[in-house]
């Protein structure tokens, strides 16, 4: 059994500080950071690995923070691989924040899946005091809402939403209910998309490569539990970092086979099964 898989990117921003993504760095100054989502096909299913969100005033906040931008539908973004939005019969989400979650409802056709602790801690963390803002700063708001009146699953830790595709938890790291999403090929192994909880291949690899893991900056959990967690993902994927994918990674473009639009934004092949056509050029001078 074999999937395709691949990293698409909706949006960027030019200089976001390093010190977000790494705990304790204050002093390795800013990157481009993309915006990406995953997308899996095989087996007669369309599976998007988050949803990403398309939100003008979010753009323009973004931009005044962090520099020149860029941005596109996710919906758009489908397209441009010959997937629509009807196409798509799951989303699994990482995690509920706004560039993860914030176009569940451009997908209507699609059962979602996310875990239990995920949502209910959300919905405990709304009820808290005004100073425990930080909780829910970058949710969606109405994710609840939107899971009650369409097909959904609230998962309790592991689960298998298709053939070969399965969400593990990732409680108390990024986000009190991160789950990832790992998916196994028989022609080359599992892979694993993070969510947040792997900003960078740094914070497996180490930062400058030195081996030793680089916690995320950017958690309600602790260092200690996200440690423990990168320590586990490492081993699922026999100490690959390769195999972990990220959605806030420009590395992604170099590692894989990947294309850049006339806008500016990519997509990167991580693995492709018999049956689907590549969206790679051949042309030299059509990609990256």
């Amino acid at each position: 059994m074999n999937h395709s898989l691949w990293i698409l990117e909706y949006g960027y921003v030019d200089r976001f500080p390093a010190s977000n993504l790494f705990a304790a760095q204050p002093t390795l100054g800013h990157r481009r950071m993309p915006y990406c989502f995953g997308l899996v096909r095989g087996h007669g299913r369309c599976i998007l690995v988050d949803t990403g969100f398309a939100d003008p005033a979010i753009y323009e906040r973004l931009t005044a923070k962090y520099g020149d931008t860029r941005w596109a539908s996710p919906v758009d973004v489908l397209a441009r691989v010959g997937v629509g939005a009807d196409d798509v019969d799951t989303v699994l989400l990482t995690h509920n924040h706004f560039d993860h979650a914030g176009c569940v409802d451009a997908f209507p056709a699609a059962h979602v899946w996310i875990q239990r602790r995920e949502v209910e801690h959300y919905v405990a963390a709304t009820r808290r005091p005004a100073r425990f803002e930080f909780l829910t700063r970058s949710c969606q708001a109405d994710l609840p809402q939107q899971l009650a009146g369409r097909p959904s699953t609230l998962v309790d830790g592991v689960a298998s939403p298709a053939p070969g595709v399965e969400v593990r938890p990732a409680h108390d790291t990024h986000t009190a209910g991160s789950q990832l999403v790992a998916v196994t090929n028989a022609s080359d192994g599992t892979w694993v998309f993070a969510g947040d909880n792997v900003y960078s291949y740094e914070n497996l690899e180490g930062l400058g490569g030195d081996g030793v893991l680089a916690p995320i900056a950017m958690t309600t959990g602790s260092a200690t539990t996200w440690l423990d967690f990168a320590d586990g993902l490492l081993e699922s994927v026999g100490g690959d970092p390769r195999r972990v994918l990220p959605f806030h990674e420009a590395a992604v473009w170099d590692r894989f086979p990947s294309a850049t639009w006339d806008d500016g934004l990519h997509v990167a092949e991580v693995s492709l099964a018999g049956g689907h056509v590549s969206v790679v050029p051949t042309d030299p001078g059509a990609g990256s």
